[in-house]
């Protein structure tokens, strides 16, 4: 077994509450562990398109958050 490395992060739980999210490496595979369930594995290319589809999912996350504080009732120009 190979070094495992580990980072907890604050996410939400499905009934939003607050909660701890985990992301570990071992023996190069990478699993996540939400607070609601069990945890999954992402291995060879899994890893490279999970990645893509999370940083898709975060630049979307952006421009949502921009339309969404421009103002009240406002459309970004």
């Amino acid at each position: 077994m190979g070094d495992r490395r580990e980072w907890l992060l604050h996410c939400s739980d499905s009934y939003a509450d607050r909660a701890v999210c985990e992301v570990s490496v071992s023996a190069g595979a990478v699993e996540i562990a939400g607070p609601d369930g069990p945890a999954f594995t992402l291995e060879g290319a899994q890893i490279s398109h999970f990645r893509a589809a999370l940083d898709a999912a975060i630049g979307q996350s952006e421009i949502d958050r921009a339309r969404h504080t421009v103002g009240e009732g406002t459309e970004p120009a």
